[in-house]
């Protein structure tokens, strides 16, 4: 009894509570008609979700064992290490690798396994695109041919990996001088990146078709944490460089040269149209026309009496096309190039400058005034240019809520960016949406960094720069390993902050646990169970992510003490 009580203590009240509440809230949850329809949904669980999830469970295992062990593998041939170390670590490389043999051949023998490669498959890709996925009852498959051939593929693949496994074993039993060999070396190289390739792609990026929504609200978490911890960072080392001439000087001529870029692209030769025919009826314009130019038809702005009603505009994607229904008389105006004139009367004639070379001329000139305002600013305040440009972006970024952050990168941006490559670089509403989050939570951490590296005791600092270490080396190995310890409880609180805002990618409609919420709650008119569900499951994360920060700080503030 007194054990037991022991091991409470070591856990969290709230999560204490939450343990004695779950066989309730499991009870409830089975015997309700609404609330396990509704969990079912919100966590997004297919067809064989147990089957899936028993073949990703192993799949994960396989793979993390074989990196686990490979890396024991390589502190075992690190020179530094003492012999009983050495000896631990060689142990734990084999019983890594040993159970990653037996889960290896749990892998080969189960047939469940073809099931979980066919749902990876199956929407993996667009269906709109590749011909072999086809839709039966709302769900992605695969054509028969394909899904033939793709079980003779993963029958050849779990004879691999049951062969690799027990090469893994067999070489972690060698002798250290093997492992220290050249060929050895590379060899444990190889297997710590098929196992981490492995692993991120199982955890993060394959399909699991055993809780979809589930998933995808955390790795969307996962991931804007770790883009958002590394601009964080980003922006607290940037505050912290000193300023130079040198750099001053620099910036200067890179924001001038800018400046003299864009007017060369605003100087270039612009473009003459004008409006032919007769405004009775619709008017023609051409893809690629500016808004404004369109605008200015619709509305009437070139008369001297605008009239009551807009006329209406249709657009055409060639002038040829506009020319001949011009002449068929569908269309009565059209606006063309004034070389396409031809015997038609002009109504009113502009110029303007091209999209492509505005945007590039516009973007320079305000790139080039903005590095100049820094450099100005900078050199009043002592500070560098980047320095400058840091504080101003977080100060920025903290001032827009996190909605208006998602919408903006999510939709204008995004389009924009795809706009400019051509259609090449069109970014998915998840990666759209993860970049917004980390852009927008990188602003908060990065005070959180700048306290935590405002705490490391100077002499530290001056220290390492005695003994000849360079300043990313000081960074490195004094600044951001201390700092990372003393804001650990910030950083944690930070992540289940950014947990719960993921919530806010169902305006993208990206299909998380609100999403799958809302998609319920409109398919079976319940009012209140598929918000409850999700609360509960919102929850649930919550307590999980506070005790493992708890447990994970407690780790890093035993060492610190430990060393101190």
């Amino acid at each position: 009894m007194g054990k037991i009580i022991d091991g409470l203590r070591q856990i969290r009240a709230s999560n204490i509570i939450f343990l004695f509440m779950i066989p309730v809230i499991i009870y409830f949850l089975i015997t309700s008609r609404n609330y396990l329809p509704a969990l079912k949904s919100v966590l997004g669980v297919e067809d064989n979700a147990l089957e899936l999830l028993a073949s990703f469970i192993i799949i994960c295992l396989v793979t993390t064992l074989t990196l686990t062990g490979s890396l024991y593998l390589f502190k075992s041939i690190r020179l530094d290490q003492k012999q009983e170390i050495v000896l631990r670590a060689r142990s734990f490389a084999v019983i890594s690798f040993a159970l990653a043999f037996i889960f290896g051949l749990v892998f080969h023998f189960s047939s469940f396994l073809n099931t979980y490669a066919t749902s990876v498959l199956a929407n993996s890709a667009d269906p709109r695109s590749a011909e072999w996925i086809i839709v039966v009852d709302q769900s992605f498959t695969l054509t028969p041919e394909f899904k033939a051939a793709l079980l003779y593929n993963v029958s050849v693949l779990k004879n691999l990996v049951s062969a690799a496994s027990l090469f893994f074993l067999a070489f972690s039993i060698c002798p250290t001088e093997y492992h220290k060999s050249t060929i050895g070396k590379s060899l444990i190289l190889m297997i710590m990146i098929c196992g981490l390739c492995s692993s991120f792609y199982f955890l993060m990026l394959a399909h699991a078709g055993f809780a979809v929504g589930l998933m995808v609200t955390l790795r969307a978490a996962f991931f804007a944490y770790f883009g958002a911890s590394i601009l964080g960072l980003l922006w607290a080392l940037l505050t912290k460089l000193s300023p130079s001439h040198q750099a001053t000087q620099f910036y200067a001529i890179l924001g001038g040269s800018l400046i003299c870029i864009g007017t060369i692209f605003l100087l270039q030769t612009h473009k003459e149209v004008a409006l032919i025919g007769t405004t009775d009826g619709k008017i023609g314009v051409i893809s690629g026309t500016p808004q404004w130019v369109a605008d200015t038809v619709r509305y009437g702005d070139f008369l001297d009496q605008p009239p009551e009603k807009p006329f209406k505009i249709r657009s055409l994607k060639s002038i040829s096309k506009g020319l001949s229904l011009l002449e068929k008389g569908t269309l009565s105006g059209l606006i063309v190039p004034i070389g396409s004139i031809g015997n038609y009367s002009s109504l009113w004639e502009t110029s303007y400058l091209p999209t492509k070379q505005k945007s590039l001329g516009i973007a320079s000139i305000s790139i080039g005034f903005l590095i100049l305002l820094l450099v100005g600013i900078g050199a009043i305040s002592k500070l560098h240019p980047l320095a400058v440009f840091s504080d101003f972006f977080v100060d920025t970024i903290r001032g827009i809520p996190m909605i208006v952050i998602i919408l903006y990168v999510g939709l204008p941006l995004a389009g924009a960016l795809k706009n400019a490559s051509g259609g090449y670089m069109n970014i998915d509403m998840m990666t759209r949406g993860i970049i917004a989050i980390a852009v927008g939570y990188s602003a908060y951490m990065a005070e959180i960094f700048r306290a935590g590296i405002e705490a490391i005791p100077k002499g530290q600092i001056e220290a390492a720069r005695t003994l000849g270490l360079r300043e990313h080396h000081v960074a490195r190995f004094v600044v951001i390993p201390q700092a990372i310890a003393i804001v650990l409880p910030a950083l944690g609180n930070e992540f289940i902050a950014m947990l719960k805002d993921t919530s806010l990618l169902s305006i993208l409609s990206i299909r998380d646990v609100t999403q799958r919420m809302k998609e319920f709650q409109a398919q079976s008119f319940l009012a209140f169970e598929p918000f409850n569900t999700a609360a509960l499951l919102y929850v649930f994360l919550t307590l999980l992510a506070a005790s493992g920060i708890k447990s994970l700080d407690n780790i890093v503030n035993k060492n610190r003490k430990s060393e101190e």
